[in-house]
């Protein structure tokens, strides 16, 4: 499941002044209709979820949930990610919650300030595109599959020998590990139009019929135990065509890949641009984060992108870049201190008690290389706070190291307290003061006169 939270919880008070605007990213379609979207999206996925920033920690009930959703709005966010298969089914809470927020989202004095959202909506994404589950649903999925998931799935003892597939009932499987997946934009154009078509429908239904953004969450792809099948992926004009014929019908205001490498990106673009009858995709969602993934990524079929990358202003030029990490109720925040052993120790105590997610997580996450990050990170908002006379805490500077980034143009956050949006949206002023040779330290260690200047005060304290 793809995380989209980037907020970082530390348990620090800090001054937040309420009148600090928001940024807005104008997307126009084919049509040249255009909107004025926040470049803070409000991510859903642990909104309700429990036991998520700590052991006991409970769900939030729909009056907290919603509280903070209110909060998102009062600080100009205008636009809220979410999905059909995000924990306790948030995405149909979300729909009910804009329903009753229609009217109030209206009016001036339901924002800190009357020039946030200019629009005056609350705008939507949501995601389908899935793979099919394999280990939840212990089962093959009527229609066809790829050959070479088929052959592994054999191999494994996963499907019988001399299992014949059908066309219209479901092959059982058996001793399924976790991270099997079979790829949804796999097979003819009638076919993927009809099972991304199943996704669309609930979405639809829990949205009440107003889909802004629908991103293809994950491109073709096969997995077993979490490990990609290798095989060629299937013709993106297909896949265009199927996703286009949904637009058509009125299904979605724009669309856009999660989870898409650079090659699949620029291909789709190209190809749009030669066919003006294809649409075109708006927003891609990648993992884009100071700690980097290690080659075990967080989930079956992540993709992300690169510090280098993001720094080129060129880097999948013509695509709305709209980052995602998986920082957020990172026990690296934990009290009494934020320490990176709190956050290891914590994530190796679910990685051992069988926890899928962490299975990923630990591998993918905790390397030396972020270990490193952390230690520069940590000092370095000490004394940048020092310098400037500024209580940014660390969260705050790991959510601006991204913003910073020129090809960072949205940023999906996971707040689930009013507090850590307030936290988050201060991220957005502070990114603005953060130079290149700044954020080249962060990442790398690479020190040039200005980094050796400001770092210089910690022996000065």
């Amino acid at each position: 499941m793809k995380i989209l939270l980037f907020i970082l919880f530390l348990q620090t008070s800090v001054s937040l002044a309420s009148s600090q605007e928001m940024e807005y990213v104008t997307i126009c379609n084919e049509k040249k209709e255009c909107r004025k979207f926040s470049r803070l999206v409000m991510g859903t996925d642990h909104l309700i979820q429990g036991n998520w920033v700590k052991e006991g920690q409970p769900e939030n009930t729909q009056e907290e949930a919603y509280a903070v959703l209110d909060e998102a709005v009062k600080n100009g966010i205008n636009f809220f990610d979410t999905s059909p298969i995000y924990v306790g089914g948030v995405e149909h809470s979300l729909g009910q919650w804009r329903a009753s927020r229609e009217k109030s989202a209206q009016a001036d004095q339901f924002y800190y300030s009357p020039q946030l959202n200019p629009d005056r909506k609350l705008y939507v994404l949501s995601k389908g595109g899935f793979p099919f589950d394999l280990y939840w649903a212990k089962s093959l999925e009527a229609g066809v599959h790829s050959p070479e998931l088929i052959d592994t799935l054999k191999k494994k003892g996963i499907l019988a020998p001399g299992a014949e597939l059908s066309l219209t009932q479901s092959t059982p499987l058996k001793n399924v590990p976790t991270g099997t997946y079979a790829s949804r934009l796999f097979g003819d154009y009638e076919q993927i139009r009809k099972r991304t078509g199943v996704e669309l429908g609930h979405t639809l239904n829990n949205l009440n019929g107003d889909i802004t953004v629908y991103l293809m969450h994950r491109d073709d792809g096969d997995a077993v135990d979490f490990q990609e099948v290798p095989r060629p992926k299937m013709d993106i004009n297909i896949i265009l065509k199927a996703i286009g014929s949904h637009k058509a019908e009125g299904k979605f205001w724009m669309h856009g890949w999660s989870n898409w490498k650079t090659d699949r990106i620029n291909k789709s673009l190209q190809l749009v641009q030669k066919n003006k009858k294809l649409p075109k995709p708006i927003i891609n969602s990648p993992y884009f984060s100071l700690f980097e993934m290690s080659p075990r990524t967080i989930h079956a079929l992540a993709v992300q992108v690169t510090h280098k990358e993001m720094m080129n202003p060129n880097f999948e030029k013509g695509i709305k870049i709209m980052p995602y990490s998986p920082l957020g109720g990172f026990s690296i925040l934990d009290k009494p201190e934020p320490k990176w052993e709190n956050a290891k120790a914590a994530a190796k105590k679910k990685l051992d008690s069988g926890d899928a997610y962490w299975k990923n997580v630990f591998d993918a996450i905790f390397t030396k290389d972020n270990e490193a990050r952390w230690n520069r990170v940590v000092e370095f908002t000490k004394v940048f706070n020092l310098k400037h006379e500024t209580q940014y805490t660390v969260d705050q500077m790991m959510n601006a190291y991204v913003l910073a980034h020129p090809r960072t143009d949205l940023l999906a956050i996971g707040a689930i307290t009013k507090e850590q949006v307030k936290r988050t949206v201060k991220s957005l002023e502070l990114a603005k003061r953060l130079t290149p040779n700044f954020l080249d330290y962060l990442y790398a260690g690479v020190k040039d006169s200005e980094v050796e200047k400001l770092l210089s005060l910690s022996n000065k304290k």
